[in-house]
């Protein structure tokens, strides 16, 4: 099925297979004074249809393989509306940014590529490199539906978005103990970065109080209708966004946690049987804090990665949201919560020995490079350093996820 926008009204060619779906433009105000902020382009089906609501259209077009094409769509809706001088908020899946076409200098600075949550959870690797290119051409990035699930808080971190969105049930709910957590993590994140966070299923006057008590400055929804035409906003009282980009934290997916780690550092010597213990209490972090971790670990080869180590992952994969366990001779799987990977021979990663925890509010590394010592497995030598920098811990998980 393709897509294509009004001329002169809504219809579906059933002949040709093509949808004709008609643009919104849905306000993103203030929550304190209503005041015009950004604008949220959505695209919906016939009025009358199945596809009348943004988020049953994407629905359809992910299940038809046609996702990419709308949101293209969506992005060229942006461009058409260049008088309009707020910031655009487009939403799309990571596999359209190497879609949508070249902009000017101004639109840079203007338009908000929103990514799908699960994109981050489901295809971190592919995600962080998408999003690497999309920010070196300049992109200002936003992550959608934060707070649906607990594996969304995982990964923010690592991207770093310049804006957070804040899924409906934020707001839709009474707050529990899942909304303490995740507002939780998004005020770090906000504290860390200064990212700007927007509550979206802004409905009603009730949802307007609970998503200022979560901490967020903007709100969409229908407390905020939706334009068929942009001139119908009121943008004579706009106030616009604070101005982007708010990362800070370097590219480096060619660089191996030890190069990371021992920058600036005195490495340690010690026995892989003091390594053992150290990476044992890492593990043990990562459970006690929360669904939200993340934890990684590069055992150099398969058979390092024991079955009494594995016992322990398997029982940790319980507690958070995504471990990644790396080596030569591992296989692409997933089993028992844990994903495997393996690593290139060739890969200097092969040397060092890994554990990476990062969550919302504790991180760690241990980097440990083989120096091929000792005779028995239990005294071979490696030199190492901890870190708790969050800055290093986080250029350390992009090194690792970059290889899967």
């Amino acid at each position: 099925m393709t897509f294509a926008l009004p001329e002169a009204g809504s219809a579906v060619d059933t002949d040709t297979g093509e949808l004709t779906v008609q643009p919104y433009f849905a306000p993103v105000c203030r929550l304190d004074n209503g005041a015009l902020a950004a604008i949220e382009i959505q695209l919906r089906g016939p009025a009358d249809g199945p596809l009348a609501t943004a988020e049953a259209l994407k629905r359809a077009a992910r299940a038809m393989d046609a996702k990419r094409e709308l949101d293209v769509l969506a992005w060229k809706v942006a461009r058409i509306n260049t008088s309009l001088r707020l910031p655009m908020l487009v939403s799309m899946d990571v596999e359209s940014l190497a879609a949508i076409d070249a902009v000017t200098e101004e639109q840079l600075r203007r338009d908000i590529v929103v990514v799908t949550e699960a994109a981050l959870v489901d295809s971190p690797a592919r995600t962080l490199d998408a999003i690497d290119r999309a920010r070196r051409e300049g992109k200002v990035i936003a992550v959608d539906e934060v707070g649906r699930r607990p594996q969304s808080m995982t990964l923010l971190p690592l991207i770093e978005p310049d804006v957070i969105i804040l899924a409906a049930s934020m707001v839709a709910r009474r707050p529990d103990l899942s909304t303490a957590r995740t507002s939780h993590a998004v005020s770090a994140q906000v504290e860390r970065t200064g990212a700007v966070v927007v509550a979206s299923g802004v409905d009603t006057e009730l949802h307007r109080t609970r998503a200022l008590g979560l901490g967020a400055t903007y709100g969409v929804g229908e407390l905020y209708p939706a334009a068929q035409s942009a001139d119908e906003l009121p943008t004579e009282a706009a106030e616009t966004m604070p101005p982007f980009p708010t990362w800070s934290t370097p590219s480096n997916a060619a660089e191996s946690p030890c190069d990371i780690a021992f920058a600036g550092k005195t490495t340690i010597r010690s026995t892989k049987r003091l390594l053992v213990a150290m990476s044992t209490s890492l593990e043990m972090q990562a459970s006690a804090s929360g669904p939200e971790t993340l934890i990684l670990g590069t055992f150099q080869r398969a058979e390092h990665f024991t079955e009494t180590t594995r016992a322990r992952w398997v029982s940790m994969a319980d507690q958070i949201s995504y471990a990644g366990v790396y080596g030569v001779g591992m296989g692409y799987v997933q089993e028992g919560g844990i994903v495997h990977a393996p690593l290139d021979p060739e890969d200097p990663l092969v040397e060092e020995w890994n554990v990476v925890v990062l969550g919302p509010h504790f991180c760690g590394v241990l980097a440990a490079v083989d120096l091929h010592r000792g005779e028995a497995d239990a005294d071979r030598e490696f030199d190492y350093v901890m870190s708790y920098d969050r800055a290093t811990v986080v250029r350390c998980a992009r090194a690792v996820l970059a290889r899967f």
